[in-house]
């Protein structure tokens, strides 16, 4: 098991900086009308993707030490101008002087994010076949259809919902996503990002149809054993509180490391 210290925790949340910057950094490439950018803030990372992309926000920030209120200036500066609101990503493990900071300027609780890890020299047994199942890595274009395909296909990101995807799971460097395929149709995806000796699971979908038949647990063992081949030594998963995807994670092996609060300014 692993416990869930700072050290872990800074990892982690190292990984989540990165991964967001690279996102911003593919989607300004690629659609630079977007206006998507990144700027380090102290030891965190403050990201712009849109003004409607929950990637929005602040991450890492407080497990070097205290943060500066001249710190929460150059933050709110930084966002003045491209979201009526700032959303500040908040690990639990931070320096209490971000959540004092935080609360004196009028930040609430938004909402709640499990994170759970899982070291790599302890996968389990591998689960049962699912018959006719086949999984494989997805091409840009196989991408943008699945996500079309699925709610990601709503208009609440920058450009919009399936390119954000498609940027986040397969643009994006060292990124790549799995889809399951069924009867010749896709009806499941996953994706992985690996950085640094970590490796993120992320974008997990089953289309309702073909959910409690085991294709999510099939794409996270996939999406396990790829990890362990790119030589990460730690795998990581974000999930809602409560949400059924936990019993596939806990299942595999995942253990619950802490719980991430996202906290709004008062506008």
């Amino acid at each position: 098991m692993l416990f869930p210290d700072l050290t872990l925790a800074q990892r982690i949340e190292c990984h989540e900086a990165w991964s967001s910057s690279e996102h911003a950094r593919t989607q300004a490439r690629l659609y630079p009308e977007t206006g998507a950018i990144s700027q380090p803030i102290a030891d965190g990372r403050a990201v712009y993707c849109g003004k409607r992309s929950l990637m929005s926000q602040v991450y890492g920030w407080g497990l070097a030490g205290p943060v500066l209120a001249a710190d929460l200036d150059r933050m709110e500066a930084f966002y003045r101008g491209r979201t009526p609101r700032v959303r500040v990503r908040l690990c639990p493990l931070a320096h209490p002087s971000l959540l004092r900071l935080l609360g004196e300027r009028g930040y609430a609780v938004q909402d709640h994010m499990n994170v759970f890890a899982h070291p790599m020299e302890s996968l389990g047994e591998e689960p049962s076949p699912v018959p006719g199942l086949s999984i494989r890595v997805a091409t840009p274009e196989d991408a943008r259809l699945w996500f079309e395909s699925t709610a990601a296909g709503l208009d609440w990101a920058e450009p919009d919902g399936p390119t954000f995807m498609t940027i986040r799971s397969t643009l994006k460097s060292d990124t790549r996503l799995f889809l399951a395929w069924l009867d010749g149709q896709p009806v499941g995806g996953g994706g992985i990002e690996t950085h640094d000796g970590v490796a993120s699971l992320m974008a997990a979908d089953t289309l309702p149809a073909f959910r409690s038949r085991g294709i999510h647990t099939a794409l996270v063992h996939a999406r396990l054993a790829a990890a362990r081949e790119a030589g990460c030594d730690l795998a990581m998963v974000h999930t809602t509180p409560g949400a059924v995807s936990q019993r596939n994670i806990l299942r595999a092996g995942f253990h619950l490391a802490y719980t991430l609060s996202t906290l709004v300014s008062p506008g």
